[in-house]
This record gives C-alpha cells, sequence and structure tokens, in this order.
C-alpha cells in the first residue's frame, strides 16, 4: 500500500503532510499539483519541506496553465465557476491515482471549520465515494455522479483500495499551526503577510486586503495579472468585486481600477495591527 499526501504548500496540508511521515515513517509520497499560477515562495516552500522530511516528491500539472485553462474557456474561473480546481487539481490527481496499480491511502488536510461544504464531510472515505453514490440530487429529482474517466475508475476500484482519511479533521487553524510549530517547521511564509489561503497566487477569491498586500508587497505580481487579462481578453476580477462607479466600463474593474480602490479604502487600514499583518496572529 501506498501512503500518499495531497500538499499544497498550504498551513493545512503541511499539517497532514508531518502526521503522515510522523505515522508511517518516510514511506509517503507528497503529490504537488502545479497550477503554474502559485507565487514562488510557495514553490520554495514546497522544496524545503520535502528536502528537510526526505519524502517522495510528485509534481502534477494540467493539460493547461492556469491561463491557459481561462483562455481556452474565455473567461477566468469565479467563485460559482471553479473550473480552474476541477482541471488543474482534481482531475490530474485522478489520472495519476488511476496509474498507480497498487492500493492507497490517500492523507487529505481537510477540517470541518473552514466551510460549511467541509462540515458536512467525513473524516473518512473513498477517493472514488461519489462515482458510486450521488454527490447531490438536483431539482429535478435527477441523481448526479462523478463521470470524468467512468471506466477506468470502476476498474481501478475492482482491484485496488482508495481510503481516503483526513487526520486534522476536527482540528482548529491554532492547533495547525501549533503541531506544525512542534513538528520543528514553519509554515508558508505568505501566511505572514497576511494572506488567509496559499494556493494559486493570487486566488479568483483574492479579498481587498489580500490585494492590497500583493500590491505592496509584490508588485510584480499586478503586471503577471495585467498580462493575464490581456492574454485572456477578459477582467480577472468579478463583477461587484469593487463599486461600479470605481470601474471605468461601469461592470467589471481592471486590475489598476481594483488596486486603486483597495488603496484608498480606509476600511482596510482603520483596525489594522502596527505590527502583525498575519491573518491567523502568527506573529503573537
Amino acid at each position: 500500500m501506498k501512503c500518499v499526501v495531497q500538499f499544497s504548500g498550504g498551513k493545512d496540508s503541511l499539517a497532514t503532510l508531518l502526521w503522515a511521515v510522523e505515522h508511517f515513517g518516510k514511506n509517503v509520497i507528497a503529490v504537488f499539483c502545479d497550477t503554474k499560477w502559485e507565487h514562488d515562495l510557495t514553490y520554495q516552500h514546497v522544496k524545503e519541506v520535502i528536502e528537510k522530511l526526505g519524502v517522495e516528491l510528485v509534481t502534477l500539472t494540467g493539460k493547461q496553465s492556469f491561463v491557459g485553462l481561462a483562455k481556452a474557456k474565455k473567461r477566468f474561473p469565479s467563485t460559482k465557476a471553479r473550473f480552474c480546481t476541477e482541471e488543474l487539481k482534481v482531475k490530474p490527481f485522478i489520472d495519476w491515482v488511476l496509474d498507480q496499480k497498487d492500493n492507497l491511502l490517500i492523507c487529505q488536510g481537510i477540517r470541518k471549520d473552514e466551510s460549511l461544504a467541509r462540515s458536512k464531510m467525513q473524516d473518512s472515505c473513498t477517493f472514488f465515494r461519489y462515482y458510486f453514490e450521488p454527490y447531490k440530487i438536483d431539482k429535478a429529482g435527477r441523481k448526479r455522479y462523478h463521470t470524468y474517466r467512468k471506466k477506468e475508475v470502476v476498474e481501478f476500484c475492482s482491484k485496488w483500495a482508495q481510503d481516503i482519511i483526513r487526520p486534522i479533521f476536527e482540528w482548529t487553524a491554532k492547533q495547525v499551526f501549533d503541531y506544525i510549530k512542534k513538528q520543528g517547521f514553519e509554515p508558508n511564509p505568505l501566511y505572514m503577510l497576511g494572506f488567509k489561503r496559499v494556493g494559486c497566487f493570487p486566488c479568483i477569491m483574492c479579498t481587498h486586503g489580500e490585494l492590497k498586500e500583493i500590491a505592496q508587497s509584490f508588485p510584480e505580481t499586478l503586471h503577471k495579472l495585467k498580462d493575464a487579462e490581456v492574454e485572456v481578453g477578459r477582467s480577472f476580477f468579478p463583477p461587484g468585486y469593487i463599486p461600479k462607479r470605481s470601474c471605468s466600463n461601469r461592470q467589471f474593474p481592471t486590475v489598476p481600477e481594483a488596486v486603486n480602490y483597495v488603496d484608498h479604502d480606509r476600511s482596510l487600514s482603520i483596525f489594522e495591527p502596527e505590527t502583525c499583518k498575519s491573518f491567523y496572529s502568527l506573529c503573537e
């Protein structure tokens, strides 16, 4: 059996990787799905963690990069259409799993207090669960199942185990950071700069505060965003991201317009701590 950890470079997947090594030794495989839209600090963090642990790292990529995918879709992902996750992370990992021809124990860094959807998950299940039971029933009463490479999935499941465990499912964010520190590691440095999430940079769900921090600390990222907008032919930020009055087209903002708005938004600095930027108060 292979012990596999889905490692994104974020705090939860790091804690899960450390937990797996603590319980199963170095016979662990860390799988990193590279969207080609990560921050350089994340790439460096992943490299340093793997080198320090001495475990195997498998890096997967989708058929297209984040920008290439957006260009093909003629739009950027949104909160209601997060095709980035499916195409750049889920499908590449499924492809890799199906190539293993072995029993798998897949460790996921999912916590129930992250969101309502995740609170409804379980601390253990099977990876291909929703190929055999519906993940939802639509308004017409039709059962919905996962279908990507279904024939190969059914064949795989007839021969091999594909169990999932979520060892930090009940943990709080504080417990995650405490555990990482206890194991002698540091979390992704982006957390210290005020970012709540570090996978994909910037994420389509980037907050105003995070955008302001990007403008201040990583101005080169703004150039990357503007270049991506030109290549895709669409705005990265959705309608409603900032007030319409601040958009020249009165619908959706360009990168400079969004940055200008958050830079002059006093509400972002009124209660801003003077020393620690970390969303999780890691400086304290």
